[in-house]
């Protein structure tokens, strides 16, 4: 199931992607705002380029000192049409990084339905492999010298398989999403079907069995997502480049998958259940809107707190992926007052492990366990209920 930690991180590379498009949005704007300080051939004098080029100068020091100002007063030092380009510039600047902050956003959020969504798709796989299995199974019968095959074809005779073909709840939802195994992707899995599936010894077993039981026929659904789907590296490999972000989503995928079809019961009216990818969905997206809306809220007065514990060093010489996992555990401490303290600062030092460098670990633990301490005894940091639990 979804959990927590997932949406730290897809909230972490959310917040990468924002501030890596802000710093690169500074040098574009910057570029466009020098760009109006050139010589115009059709009606500039080249022998007073060094003024152009003073003013270039000038206009784009402006932009970098008043950026977080927001606004450049008028001054008698500096030219008025310089003044002006540079204001209409930090007004563009800022327009067109809320637009990024807006499209980012609905990215992050659109990334947790895309687990619904192949979900899904996977959910209804073995269909598909049903209907290759029954091509398959005319193309022999009709071959000039035919071959008895030990192979039974029995997805076309799963009662599991056929009770998802009429599973009302599973073909709404792929209609109204409009999710389906697409022409190039049907051939994908004849593939699989082909080079993998009639290998596997389990299925095999399974294929040459006369009448195989109720139970084995769950197994094998369960035998084909466990131990093919979600480990051979080919099928994963494909996967990963439908999916950006599969290695993130695997996990929660073979969860939900596995436990849809462990739970069927052929008595039940429907005998399948869709699981939801999350247990508390309210709670869990408001968690999720409050990490990437309050850390960049607080991200001057975050980093403030940072650069003051961080001895001999600038902020910006802290690697970025650093920087923001700080900003977002802080951030979840002062929002979260029912998550322990020690329980932010453990699962942070974990994303740190897998998505920062080899020392942010210990960077990342001594920083947090130094700011949550001091933010605690300053009231800035507030627990209630089960965030008082102390986990030392």
């Amino acid at each position: 199931m979804l959990n927590r930690r997932i949406l730290r991180v897809k909230a972490m590379q959310a917040l990468y992607s924002y501030f890596t498009t802000q710093e690169s949005l500074k040098e574009v704007v910057r570029e466009r705002l020098e760009s109006q300080f050139y010589p115009d051939p059709a009606k500039d004098d080249f022998s007073e380029s060094d003024k152009f080029a003073a003013r270039r100068k000038q206009a784009s020091n402006l932009f970098n000192d008043h950026l977080l100002d927001r606004k450049v007063q008028q001054t008698s030092e500096v030219e008025e049409d310089v003044i002006e380009a540079v204001n209409a510039s930090i007004d563009t600047y800022y327009k067109e990084l809320n637009k990024e902050r807006k499209a980012i956003k609905q990215a992050m959020l659109a990334d947790v339905e895309d687990i619904n969504r192949l979900y899904l798709k996977l959910l209804v796989l073995p269909v598909e492999l049903a209907h290759i299995e029954k091509l398959e199974q005319e193309r022999k019968a009709k071959a000039y010298i035919h071959k008895e095959s030990p192979w039974k074809w029995h997805f076309m005779n799963n009662p599991l398989i056929d009770e998802l073909t009429k599973f009302e709840a599973l073909n709404k939802a792929l209609i109204d999403q409009k999710i389906a195994w697409d022409t190039d992707q049907v051939d994908q899995l004849r593939t699989w079907y082909k080079d993998i599936l009639r290998k596997d010894e389990v299925l095999n077993e399974y294929q040459t069995k006369e009448s195989p039981t109720e139970e084995e026929h769950k197994e094998i659904l369960l035998h084909l997502f466990k131990k093919i789907i979600f480990k051979n590296s080919s099928i994963d490999e494909y996967l990963s480049e439908t999916d950006l972000h599969w290695s993130e989503n695997k996990p929660i995928l073979r969860s939900l998958v596995a436990k849809t079809f462990q739970d069927f019961e052929a008595e039940l009216e429907p005998p399948y259940e869709l699981k939801s990818v999350s247990k508390n969905e309210d709670e869990d997206m408001e968690f999720f809107n409050v990490m990437f809306d309050e850390t960049l809220a607080k991200n001057t007065d975050l980093d403030e707190l940072i650069e003051k514990k961080i001895k001999n060093w600038d902020i910006s010489r802290v690697a970025m992926t650093d920087r923001i996992i700080l900003k977002m555990a802080l951030t979840e401490m002062m929002q979260f007052h029912g998550i322990p303290t020690k329980v932010t600062i453990n699962e942070f030092i974990e994303i740190s492990k897998q998505y920062s460098t080899p020392k942010s670990k210990q960077f990342v633990n001594g920083i947090l366990d130094v700011l949550a301490n001091e933010l605690t005894s300053d009231g800035v940091i507030r627990k209630s209920g089960r965030g008082l639990i102390d986990n030392k």
